[in-house]
């Protein structure tokens, strides 16, 4: 009878304990907003919604996507630092939005180093893009065609706004093979993509999507390269930008990650890491997102996924340092 009762006691204190424990386990209570920096119906915008059930499902919670454009992202990227750091307002950024607005425009209310990173989540390649006509049909044309205009009538190259990833990475290119290019800024990618089209720009270096290849068929532009050594499929046959031994450093892709508050307790961010760290292994987002020629990251743990946002910001404080852009005011 005593050995019986003292079995109960076990039991009951051994209940007690997992109770215990799993009262005191890291949950997020309420619906999450997960907030994207641009309007619905972009790429980024596609990729939240992808992964907003999916993380729901693991948090045991809604995740409503919230778009919030404008100023590159810091309208956005304001709204979730203004939040409180309890893991209930997230954030979808890239170098674009999160590391570069600091290091390129002095009203930027916001530091790289405010954000924790909790996980990436894809890789979107970029490549150089030329006008149909541009009399260049190899990367080495391309650059021999640019040192022979440079003096007296420079290639004109677009992108979607000053100290942008866009801007940067043509004017980093520019320094690396002594050439000259004139920049034209534009309000967005349609404007830009119009005058690529008809034959306004010479170039520009832009995020690959498989959703450009039809129109690369039909003669509307010409991509001829990728501007890192990581290849989608789809560019396999195309040279990477640093193939070329001036350009050997060159390796430039848009990595996009979740961020939460700086001080947001570990338990909840290991929450959050364990959860995204599950959607992005599910072979059904992998498919969703590598059939627009994106790349999803393996699974990494919240000290690996430091590392990685710690290399992002050493790379472009070198890039701004290596154009020698001014800060905007």
């Amino acid at each position: 009878m005593r050995i019986a009762k003292t079995l109960v006691a076990s039991l009951l204190a051994g209940l007690a304990q997992l109770a215990a424990a799993q009262s005191a386990s890291p949950a997020i209570t309420g619906p999450v907003s997960l907030i994207v920096p641009y309007p619905a119906g972009g790429a980024s915008d596609i990729t939240a919604r992808i992964f907003a059930e999916p993380v729901g499902r693991e948090l045991n919670t809604q995740v409503i996507v919230e778009n919030i454009g404008g100023a590159t992202g810091a309208i956005a990227a304001q709204k979730m630092l203004n939040a409180p750091p309890d893991g209930r307002v997230f954030y979808q950024g890239s170098q674009n939005e999160i590391i570069l607005p600091p290091l390129t425009i002095r009203s930027t209310r916001y530091k790289s180093t405010d954000f924790e990173i909790v996980h990436p989540i894809t890789t979107t390649r970029l490549v150089l893009v030329v006008r149909n006509n541009l009399p260049a049909t190899t990367l080495q044309a391309f650059v021999d065609l640019a040192r022979a205009r440079s003096a007296t009538e420079p290639l004109s190259y677009g992108s979607p706004g000053i100290g942008s990833l866009y801007h940067l990475v043509p004017d980093s290119m520019a320094k690396l093979a002594d050439v000259r290019y004139v920049h034209v800024p534009y309000k967005g990618g349609a404007p830009l993509m119009l005058d690529l089209i008809g034959d306004r720009i010479d170039f520009t270096v832009m995020a690959f999507s498989t959703t450009m290849l039809p129109q690369e068929q039909a003669g509307q532009f010409r991509i001829i390269a990728n501007m890192s050594r990581d290849k989608p499929r789809e560019l396999a046959h195309l040279p990477s930008v640093s193939d070329l031994p001036v350009f050997r450093d060159v390796d430039y892709a848009s990595n996009a990650a979740y961020y939460v508050k700086k001080g947001t307790p570990p338990a909840i961010r290991q929450l959050l890491n364990t959860a995204i760290g599950n959607v992005v292994a599910s072979p059904a987002i992998i498919r969703a997102l590598e059939g627009d020629g994106r790349r999803v990251p393996a699974r990494m743990s919240i000290a690996d996924a430091e590392r990685f946002f710690e290399s992002e910001i050493a790379k472009y404080q070198r890039v701004v340092q290596l154009t020698g852009f001014s800060p905007l005011d």
